[in-house]
């Protein structure tokens, strides 16, 4: 059941809204590269909420920029905390099209990292929603500014319906990210093959690295090594998980077993 709006902003206000993170590991060699940042409710009676529960009434709220406050300010205090730090990962940090256009985003953002001290070449800004971009022009100097400061930035949720990048890949974009839906359709569906491959391609012409989400068995990896997918991410590396379980996970996965992955 959808969390009440009423519900949301009392959660909003008491910080009970707070960040998990689920890795993302090359293909090739399995090494781990990254933690995208992953927003979860606590609620006082329903316990750790995920996002569709709640996220969809913020945005339809105008609460997205709080939102975002509320999940980074979440992970950069564990990262203060030696939880993430003394691990050579980065941080994927979802930020709405229009908390990405926000005059008063990067302002922000770059005076919580310094206070948090991690370095911007650490941080990824993944660019999420499913809406078009209606201002190219105010997009690419949005994007031009944070590239200009160290941080790399992503085209989050690509696929069928979704989001076609064509208009932004030469945007300054360093990674686009395949939609779960658009992974799994395209081991049965010879339709969503085509776009997926045309996709890798497309990227790939633009220097984007390409992650895949969803990736949940063996044969899924495999797939998307053979379509030139360069990065994974999904249950078969680890589900979401708190920052305390990072460390314990990432030891694990290098060792060769992901068994001990916690489920949030």
């Amino acid at each position: 059941m959808p969390v009440p709006l009423a519900e949301i902003r009392e959660a909003l206000a008491a910080a009970r809204i707070h960040a998990v993170y689920q890795p993302v590991v090359r293909l090739s060699d399995r090494t781990p590269v990254s933690l995208e940042v992953l927003a979860r409710l606590h609620h006082p009676v329903r316990g750790t909420l995920p996002p569709d529960l709640f996220v969809p009434q913020i945005e339809d709220a105008g609460l997205a920029f709080a939102l975002t406050r509320a999940v980074v300010a979440s992970a950069f205090k564990d990262w203060g905390g030696r939880a993430l730090e003394r691990l050579d990962l980065s941080l994927a940090l979802n930020f709405p099209l229009d908390v990405l256009l926000h005059p008063a985003a990067m302002v922000w953002l770059e005076e919580r990292r310094e206070a948090a001290g991690i370095a911007a070449e650490r941080i990824g800004i993944e660019l999420t929603e499913s809406r078009p971009v209606t201002d190219v022009a105010d997009l690419a100097h949005a994007i031009a500014g944070l590239r200009d400061a160290g941080y790399s930035l992503a085209i989050d949720d690509v696929g069928p319906g979704v989001r076609q990048p064509r208009n932004l890949l030469g945007l300054g974009f360093s990674a686009l990210k395949l939609d779960k839906g658009l992974v799994a359709g395209s081991r049965d569906d010879a339709a969503m093959a085509k776009l997926l491959h045309a996709t890798v391609a497309s990227a790939h012409a633009a220097d984007l690295v390409v992650v895949a989400e969803g990736v949940e068995d063996e044969a899924c990896w495999q797939q998307m090594l053979a379509a030139g997918v360069e990065q994974a991410q999904g249950f078969l590396i680890a589900r979401p998980m708190p920052a305390a379980d990072v460390a314990g996970w990432h030891d694990a996965w290098r060792a060769g077993s992901s068994s001990a992955t916690p489920t949030i």
